[in-house]
């Protein structure tokens, strides 16, 4: 396993939240409070070929005809 487990100040009531971190197969970090219930996490997804353009045309990039397809995990 490459993370790691760890106990953090809770932002919002001052509890200890359990709270990890990895970085296989990107960053990744979690954790929850179990005394107030806040929580957060590392979430994935794909933008859409709308979304991914309106990005490109702010950061003055051409826009996309396709997106790249996604590689096949081994």
């Amino acid at each position: 396993m490459s993370g790691c487990s760890f106990d953090e100040p809770c932002p919002k009531c001052g509890g200890t939240m359990d709270a990890y971190s990895d970085w296989k197969p990107h960053n990744f970090c979690s954790g929850q409070c179990l005394q107030c219930g806040y929580h957060y996490w590392t979430e994935t997804g794909r933008m859409s070929l709308k979304v991914i353009n309106e990005v490109r045309t702010q950061w003055e990039q051409k826009p996309l005809k396709r997106r790249k397809a996604w590689r096949r995990e081994a």
